[in-house]
């Protein structure tokens, strides 16, 4: 990554360099930067560096803010369900408390009125059969 960039800031950049060849005062065929040319090098990594981990940082935040909206989201949706689900628990509850007092008063209801009309029926016949 240093290379590259150094490399990319060579040709991108105006830097102060000496070509050297074999046999001149440096023992190496290359490029010989002076110390202005050096630190501005190092500098432009530094801070593509720099700017790469705040980009990353910027990301990641940005990821991790959209994954806890999202996560906030299903949980106030879950609350949302469960609270609906009990309260629909509890008007059954209701409804089926309040259905078995009708079925109570239904069935008394039904045998009071065969009672009433067994006791009709016997009576009639008790009193055709009298004359």
């Amino acid at each position: 990554m240093f290379l590259l960039a150094l490399v990319a800031t060579l040709w991108a950049a105006d830097i102060d360099y000496a070509n050297v060849s074999k046999g001149d005062s440096a023992p190496f065929t290359g490029k010989l930067l002076t110390h202005d040319a050096l630190a501005q090098i190092i500098a432009t990594h530094e801070k593509e560096m720099l700017h790469a981990d705040l980009d990353k940082e910027f990301e990641l935040q940005k990821v991790s803010d959209g994954l806890t909206l999202k996560y906030d989201l299903y949980e106030a949706r879950c609350e949302a369900n469960i609270e609906m689900y009990q309260q629909m628990i509890l008007l059954r509850d209701e409804e089926i408390a309040i259905q078995a007092r009708k079925d109570w008063i239904q069935r008394l209801a039904f045998f009071g009125g065969f009672a009433l009309g067994t006791a009709t029926t016997v009576g009639i016949v008790y009193s055709v059969n009298q004359n």
